[in-house]
This record gives C-alpha cells, structure tokens and sequence, in this order.
C-alpha cells in the first residue's frame, strides 16, 4: 500500500469516527430521551466493555479456545472479584494487573 493510500485510509477512517461521535450530539442535543432508553444507555459502556472483555479472554484466532495455563484467564476472577467489591476501575485493573505478574513471576510465563 503506497503512502498516499494510507494516508487516504487515516483521513477516511478518521472522518468516519469523528462523523460517528458528532451524529448523536447534533441530532439528540438538547432534547430529554425516554427514561427508559436513558436507563437503557446507562448500561450500554459496561456491556460493550464485558463483550469485548470476554471476547479477548476465550477466543483465540477465531475460535472458542478456554486454556487453563493462561493467565489472563484466570486474572478474570480477581478482577471481576475487586469489581464487584470495591465498584472502582482502577482497583479492578490493579488486581488483574497484579494477578497476572504473580502468576508469570511463580509460573516463568
């Protein structure tokens, strides 16, 4: 791919994210959404972020592959256990992250 094409492609793909973002602010700016749909949007981050979450832990080049000696997967459960306990962003990735350098540091993965 020559240089031009890149760079067309960053500038398209960048037009397209940016035309993505402005859409719902120019046509629902200003205006009072359903209660229910608010409460429904609510929830939509933590359910985009759990489908992409569980999508990279179990599948492997594109098929459903739960191994046991990897240690992402068992950083879930310490993850998802500070969570729910402290209902804090960076304590939950603090656990994951921890959990996963222990694992390697004892396992040598």
């Amino acid at each position: 791919m020559g240089e031009v094409a890149i760079l067309v492609t960053i500038l398209g793909m960048s037009a397209v994210t940016l035309l993505i973002k402005i859409t719902p602010l120019v046509l629902l700016g200003g205006r009072k959404l359903p209660q229910g749909v608010e409460d429904l949007l609510k929830h939509l981050p933590v359910a985009v972020l759990s489908a992409m979450v569980v999508q990279l832990l179990l599948v492997k080049d594109g098929t459903l592959a739960l191994r046991l000696d990897d240690a992402t997967v068992w950083a879930a459960l310490p993850t998802l256990a500070a969570a729910i306990l402290t209902r804090n962003l960076f304590a939950a990735i603090g656990a994951g992250m921890g959990f996963v350098a222990i694992f390697r540091l004892i396992a040598g993965a």
